[in-house]
């Protein structure tokens, strides 16, 4: 399994999970969401325009987590809440838009 985007602006860096890792909510925080957005977010959307970002993942377990959205809401990061009634369009890529 891997975790990569593809954005208007841009790709981000590959990242594979290991063979056998139990993707919790630790794990996805630490070994993608944290990369993520000081490796490659920062990058694409560089100044300013890290305002304009509103990160969006699907309702995985350990996307949907209380100590997931905690993490994404003290760290400042703009994200599509869990449970907010949005309704998104299955076509639309599960990551970033601006």
């Amino acid at each position: 399994m891997f975790v990569a985007g593809v954005y208007s602006r841009g790709k981000t860096a590959i990242r594979f999970v290991k063979s056998g890792a139990k993707i919790n909510s630790e794990y996805y925080i630490q070994h993608v969401l944290k990369p993520l957005f000081k490796n490659d977010i920062r990058k694409l959307f560089p100044g300013e325009l890290i305002n304009n970002v509103v990160f969006h993942h699907d309702s995985a377990p350990a996307h949907s987590s209380g100590i997931t959205q905690e993490w994404l809401r003290n760290s400042g990061i703009k994200f599509i809440r869990k449970n907010t009634g949005w309704v998104i369009a299955l076509t639309w890529p599960p990551w970033i838009f601006v």
